[in-house]
């Protein structure tokens, strides 16, 4: 299975441009007392879409994809946990004062951390190409609890979070029947709907009077788009049937 990097790092560098710009604007467009939440939801919002990214192109390689899957878990889990742990709350972490919110960070990190060995242990007792769906069903699971019970301080916030349940629960579905291209769109739309729901857009939208509905809508186009990048960049479908035939 080859990736052509170069392309493929690329594209993620123009929509991290794109990302980035659009989160200067907002800047320009809501009190300079609102808590950006930028880091943290371009980060997960990214990986998801790195993810997704992957998924498309690793089309019919499953055993490639479940690889990059489950060490992208554990590396993004233990990047998380460490900088929460010596950076954000040192010296003892999230055990160091931090409230409800930060404990669900990172204890949703460690949950993500658990399946990502999870994953290496199930390949190795049955093999790279072994479905790892279970993995992905029980991660989203506890990502939905997780953001059920994570209190946002505006409805667009709010409505943004659920909308990234939506579309992951979709991805868990299409990665239960093996679909995994499908699958890969459905993860890219999640990230930037994901990337979205933080707090400093969720202020601009709703102290603009704007559509929280047409918010999440705006950004579910920005992840189509996305998708359709990668797809563009993905092995033809013959190439692909070639691929699953030959596993």
């Amino acid at each position: 299975m080859k990736i052509n990097l170069i392309s493929f790092f690329s594209y993620l560098l123009v929509q991290t441009a794109f990302a980035v710009l659009l989160f200067f604007w907002m800047v320009d467009h809501r009190p300079s007392n609102i808590i950006d939440q930028f880091w943290g939801h371009f980060s997960m919002g990214g990986g998801l879409v790195i993810v997704g990214g992957l998924a498309i192109l690793s089309a019919g390689h499953i055993g490639f994809y479940n690889r990059c899957e489950a060490w992208g878990m554990i590396i993004f889990a233990t990047i998380y946990i460490l900088a929460d742990t010596f950076i954000m709350h040192p010296p003892f972490g999230v055990f160091d004062g931090a409230g409800h919110a930060e404990q669900e960070h990172v204890s949703l990190m460690g949950t993500f951390l658990v399946i990502g060995i999870s994953g290496l242990v199930m390949m190795h007792k049955f093999g790279e190409d072994t479905s790892l769906a279970i993995n992905v069903i029980v991660a989203f699971a506890v990502l939905a609890m997780v953001f059920l019970n994570h209190h946002q301080h505006t409805v667009t916030g709010t409505a943004a979070h659920n909308a990234t349940i939506l579309f992951l629960s979709v991805a868990a579905v299409l990665r239960l029947f093996k679909r995994q291209t499908e699958f890969g769109i459905a993860m890219v739309v999640s990230g930037w709907i994901f990337f979205s729901s933080q707090m400093g857009f969720a202020h601009f939208v709703d102290m603009s009077g704007n559509s929280p509905g047409a918010w999440i809508a705006l950004f579910s186009i920005f992840g189509f788009v996305s998708a359709m990048g990668f797809v563009l960049m993905s092995p033809g479908a013959g190439q692909v049937e070639k691929a699953v035939e030959a596993a």
